[in-house]
């Protein structure tokens, strides 16, 4: 028997004890897999303007990161290569632990930009016509397709709030998508668009998900929580206790907007408020609500160019930031931000920001970067892991090298960052010291398979949306 059958079968047992077929697993199979390119790898980062998003290690003009065993072993100004690990040539470039975004529906990555200029063809209603079209082949699909986008562009590590869980199945195809690419994640096990109010949350499904990942090596990196339904859900409190019991981490949207204002005070008001709750968006947020969030320890995310573009108003970046509340930032749904580049949305709430305080100086870009670096991974529970620069955790880096037209010329390393980095300047990208990105080039996904995928499957739907 040759190896690909033993571990299809490994693979098959391992899921028919947590109650998935065969045929079910046959739809997550992914032959785009550069098996050299998901190695760890030793190498060196030699040179770079390092900023470390560690207050105890600092910044470097220039300093060397070597990394082993997929570790990050020191961060020097003084390195002398006595190894046979690969040089990775860092001059003229800046190293940044990876980012992290922490709210998005992946997917919704098929629908980019497909929200229109109608009630109908809103985004609320567009998605929930698409979602049902969906099988579990086209959930792996899009979450592939948003992971390589992702990557691309410094993300080396996202928050997948799944709404479209119509089975476990569902909530499946995005740990083996973020898995295969090579990413670190969190899965929210959500509800669906047409869920009915009366319907229980599926927590039968939550515990297959959580049987058949827990433990599994190539999901290691990968989590599970609760995606919440509605403030006003019937079920709102069994299910966070439910969570609760399983140690899931839970997370919802409230307070959006003006017509959701109150929301979070319900929450703080029937005691559900805690460190492991994160609230998306929050616009609405009253000055109490920020005391009771404060105060519970829960977390917020902000996401503005969606609640921008959806109407929802401007997130509440200056009352937020000088606030004791631990943020995080994320692309959302590329169906109302057109893109996933996570560094836009930085400078997007770097000047949201100083616009509100009509002052050039409120916003500083070093905070606005711990909100996708260090900030994230504490919200996410894994900063002794990840978010910074730091001798013992994971590495996942960085490079953005300085060459370009648009990021060149600067003494001003975090405003050039936040301010002008786009992801064609993020050259280089590790986690837990796989190479997923060198010399500009993704290494072990297939870009243009993806797109040409995407596209035959939003023309499949497309069809059957105007049948």
């Amino acid at each position: 028997m040759d190896k690909k059958r033993r571990d299809f079968l490994k693979k098959a047992g391992a899921f028919s004890a947590a109650g998935f077929l065969p045929s079910e697993i046959l739809a997550f199979t992914d032959g785009s897999i550069n098996d050299a390119a998901s190695k760890i790898t030793n190498f060196v980062i030699k040179n770079a303007q390092v900023l470390s998003m560690d207050d105890d290690i600092g910044d470097f003009k220039r300093a060397s990161v070597v990394v082993e065993n997929g570790i990050i072993k020191s961060v020097s100004e003084d390195f002398t290569n006595n190894s046979d690990f690969e040089i990775i040539d860092g001059e003229g470039a800046i190293l940044l632990p990876g980012l992290i975004d922490n709210h998005w529906h992946l997917w919704t990555s098929l629908l980019r930009s497909m929200a229109g200029d109608t009630k109908a063809e809103g985004y609320f209603p567009m998605t929930e016509r698409y979602s049902k079209l969906y099988s579990p082949r086209d959930m792996k699909l899009a979450a592939k397709y948003a992971a390589a986008e992702a990557i691309n562009g410094g993300i080396t590590c996202l928050n997948d709030f799944n709404h479209n869980a119509r089975s476990p199945e569902y909530v499946m195809a995005s740990f083996d998508a973020l898995a295969e690419a090579g990413m670190r994640g969190h899965v929210a096990y959500g509800p669906y668009r047409d869920l009915s109010s009366d319907t229980p949350t599926d927590f039968d499904g939550i515990k297959k998900v959580l049987q058949a990942t827990k433990g599994v090596e190539k999901y290691k990196g990968i989590s599970l929580g609760l995606g919440a339904r509605s403030v006003n859900s019937q079920f709102l409190k069994e299910d966070w206790s439910r969570a609760r019991e399983l140690d899931l981490p839970i997370t919802i949207h409230a307070s959006s907007n003006e017509e959701q204002k109150g929301q979070i005070s319900k929450l703080a008001n029937i005691g559900l408020l805690g460190e492991d709750v994160n609230i998306i968006h929050a616009n609405a947020i009253t000055d109490e609500e920020i005391v009771a969030v404060e105060e519970s320890g829960a977390s917020i995310t902000m996401t503005p160019y969606s609640e921008m573009r959806i109407g929802f108003g401007f997130p509440q970046v200056n009352r937020l930031m000088h606030s004791g509340i631990n943020l995080g930032v994320g692309v959302d749904t590329t169906a109302l931000s057109g893109n996933a580049d996570l560094l836009s949305v930085l400078k997007l709430l770097l000047n949201i920001g100083n616009a509100e305080a009509n002052d050039e100086f409120a916003t500083d870009p070093r905070e606005v970067l711990k909100m996708a670096t260090i900030n994230a991974a504490k919200l996410l529970g894994i900063e002794k892991e990840t978010g910074s620069v730091t001798p013992g955790k994971s590495a996942d880096l960085i490079l953005l090298r300085k060459n370009d037209l648009n990021f060149s010329a600067s003494t001003q390393p975090y405003h050039l960052v936040v301010e002008a980095a786009q992801p064609a300047n993020v050259e280089f990208v590790s986690v837990g010291g796989r190479i997923l990105k060198k010399d500009g080039a993704l290494l072990n996904i297939d870009a243009g398979n993806l797109v040409k995928r995407a596209k035959a499957t939003l023309q499949r739907m497309e069809e059957q949306v105007n049948n």
